[in-house]
């Protein structure tokens, strides 16, 4: 993975390997499959109205794109999750055309969004 996208991971592991925190204290048992993440563009906190999730994740997209071939055959056997998370204390939507959903399908990634208050 950072080899190919050109990046470095923030939590990274090989099935097998000892678990471990974060901090790396170890944990019991091992890793039944690997994990690879990272934060691309290093957003971290940003407001609403610096930018939208929908123009993130066409940035996100457009920079996954030219390495679809490689994420199609990891997502066949594992997973390739987008994960975007905000915050939030009001109710607050947002809406993806289907084209940026097809070219994240393309891509054979899943979505997962998760909101805290």
């Amino acid at each position: 993975m950072s080899r190919t996208l050109g990046l470095e991971p923030e939590r990274v592991w090989r099935a097998g390997e000892y678990r471990k925190t974060p901090k790396g204290t170890k944990l019991e048992g091992v890793y039944p499959t690997g994990y690879w993440s990272t934060n691309p563009f290093s957003y971290r906190w940003r407001e609403s109205t610096d930018a939208q999730i929908e123009d993130a994740l066409e940035e996100l997209v457009a920079f996954l794109e030219p390495h679809c071939r490689f994420l199609k055959e990891i997502s066949k056997v594992g997973t390739v999750r987008v994960w975007m998370s905000s915050q939030s204390n009001r109710n607050y939507a947002f809406e993806l055309s289907p084209s940026l959903l097809a070219r994240l399908a393309s891509l054979g990634a899943t979505l997962f969004h998760d909101v805290y208050q």
